[in-house]
């Protein structure tokens, strides 16, 4: 872990949309017009860290982690230290500028034990059509959904690839923040899951796909437990007292591992019916 700053860091580096900053977990390449990811490493050195802490527990020098929609690789970097040398991080992100900037991340903080792969992962291999963001254009570039077919001027076409096609030693943890695309993501992986039985972290944050999502993980006989944080944390990299995220819904993911593996502390899901909202509901009244 790099040396705390005394106060906000500068950016190191600044050209066109493009900006360095030292951050909790290294050098992080962003771009200044990202609303959400881009804006959270240059205010306050850090996305998701609350996810981060809460990950840590299941990773261990010498794992194996697949960090399924890796954007710019806030997670994969924090994955990366974790396993060590003798760990491996498979990171996959789609979007072709989003892919450059892992990259660079990766390459930034010297890391051997990441691979990076520029591929969209589903429940069947073939293709996927990525739309095209302008980067020097404000947006979300992190909340990007593939499209449902080629045609179009501003799509990129990318491999689709399964993780059971993937030839694994092992797998500790599979991290999946692909909007909307979870269940297929499953569903290509249900070897890998059954062989390894890893820890699955699942965004879950629309309140329409939720019952499926958590149906899916109830077939591969598992349970899940949610996890809501604010996308602000309070005692953040660069001690930012401002919370420019006060206006937006919270974080909403599912920790999901074996069904026989008890997790304390954090609100169970219903595995029949449930979402992030009434999970919020049941955590104000103390039932977890």
């Amino acid at each position: 872990m790099v040396a705390r700053p005394s106060s906000s860091s500068r950016r190191v580096i600044e050209h066109d949309y493009m900006a360095v900053k030292r951050c909790r977990h290294g050098w992080m390449m962003f771009n200044t017009q990202d609303e959400f990811v881009g804006r959270s490493l240059d205010l306050y050195g850090e996305w998701g860290q609350s996810e981060l802490t809460l990950l840590d527990h299941f990773l261990e020098p010498g794992a194996v982690v697949l960090d399924v929609g890796a954007n710019i690789g806030t997670h994969t970097l924090r994955f990366a230290e974790q396993v060590g040398p003798e760990g491996m991080v498979i990171a996959f992100e789609p979007q072709r500028l989003s892919h450059q900037m892992l990259s660079g991340n990766v390459a930034l903080n010297g890391l051997t034990n990441v691979v990076c792969v520029a591929a969209a992962v589903s429940d069947v291999p073939g293709v996927a059509h990525v739309p095209r963001l302008d980067p020097r254009k404000s947006a979300n570039f992190g909340a990007v959904r593939m499209a449902d077919e080629a045609g179009a001027d501003d799509l990129d076409t990318v491999d689709a690839v399964t993780l059971d096609g993937i030839e694994l030693p092992s797998c500790r943890l599979i991290k999946v923040d692909v909007e909307g695309m979870e269940r297929k993501v499953l569903a290509g992986a249900r070897k890998t899951i059954e062989r390894f039985g890893p820890a699955l972290f699942l965004e879950n944050n629309t309140l329409r796909g939720s019952t499926p999502l958590l149906h899916a993980v109830r077939d591969l006989g598992y349970a899940a437990y949610w996890h809501i944080a604010p996308y602000f944390h309070a005692n953040n990299w660069f001690g930012v007292h401002e919370n420019v995220f006060a206006a937006y819904r919270p974080e909403a993911n599912i920790l999901c591992v074996p069904k026989e593996v008890r997790i304390e502390g954090m609100v169970a899901a219903n595995m029949d019916d449930d979402d992030w909202q009434r999970a919020l509901l049941r955590s104000a009244r103390g039932g977890l």
